[in-house]
């Protein structure tokens, strides 16, 4: 069993996430902001849960924002494992829907900091942990927004398109030293309730600019994020992580799309001529993919 690193686990896929690979019987340090504030309650309640169902999970403040947190947290974990991590899943992150406008530069600023930044700053941590041992697993959990580039989402699929562009790369400088990145690209799980969670923007007055039919586009995102009955079960996605990690070293899958609905095949060709033109370039240069 191993030892997992699992960022974002207040809530959504992150809490999920982490009940579901500690009852498979992995070690999980699940770390969140705010553990004796805002927090407080999310953190006692699941390590109540674990506690109940005999189960390992430790919680572990990080605010992977900050460069002094993440090494703490890091180094903390590493003290309690001998050095052994062995999974980093990075969960963590925000989303917006609205016009980019609404936004102002230092909310986007935020919104890159904590969706694609703060990911690397995980990943640069763990990484002489695993390089160390020659082996490892890195899960960055994207979303089919860094495909589909749509009005009244721009930001937040443009930081979704930099982080798979970031995880691609590094799956092939960590490939030759026994280190596997896997991209999840999640569609729409309106029961994570994302909408109600998301930053409230700083210029929203500048909607009395726009044109009715981008005002009424946007509220029809809005309202497709809603939990509904018929929202999909996010439970999918945490047990797609489990099975990601049950996979042999050096043979799973770059990119694992799920939950897409009909823009599967689109977004799916996109991500094999992606990986496609990668693995040509490297081939021309003698590297092999």
């Amino acid at each position: 069993m191993a030892n997992i690193i699992l960022t974002g686990t207040s809530s959504g896929f992150g809490l999920l996430t982490a009940k579901t690979l500690a009852k498979i019987g992995h070690t999980v340090f699940a770390t969140m902001r705010n553990v004796q504030t805002k927090n407080a309650n999310a953190a006692r309640d699941l390590s109540d849960w674990a506690e109940r169902e005999g189960v390992k999970i430790n919680i572990v403040e990080a605010d992977v924002t900050s460069d002094k947190s993440v090494k703490a947290a890091t180094e903390n974990i590493a003290s309690q494992t001998d050095g052994a991590i062995d999974v980093l899943i990075n969960n963590a992150g925000t989303g917006y829907i609205g016009l980019n406008e609404t936004l102002s530069a230092e909310q986007t600023n935020q919104i890159f900091q904590i969706n694609v930044i703060a990911a690397d700053r995980m990943i640069k941590a763990v990484l002489p942990y695993m390089h160390k041992r020659k082996s490892g697993l890195i899960i960055n959990i994207s979303s089919i927004t860094s495909r589909q580039n749509i009005p009244v989402m721009g930001v937040y699929s443009a930081s979704k398109a930099a982080i798979d562009a970031l995880s691609v790369s590094y799956h092939y400088e960590l490939k030759s030293s026994g280190i596997d990145v896997a991209i999840i690209q999640p569609g729409a799980y309106q029961s994570t309730d994302i909408v109600s969670k998301q930053m409230i923007p700083d210029n929203p007055d500048v909607i009395n600019q726009y044109g009715e039919d981008m005002i009424n586009y946007t509220k029809g995102v809005f309202q497709y994020f809603e939990p509904s009955e018929s929202s999909r079960d996010p439970q999918e996605v945490a047990d797609l992580i489990a099975d990601i990690i049950d996979t042999p070293q050096g043979k799973r899958a770059l990119t694992n799309m799920i939950g897409a609905g009909p823009l599967g095949d689109a977004i799916s060709e996109i991500n094999h001529s992606i990986q496609n033109l990668v693995e040509t370039i490297l081939g021309n240069r003698g590297v092999m993919a």
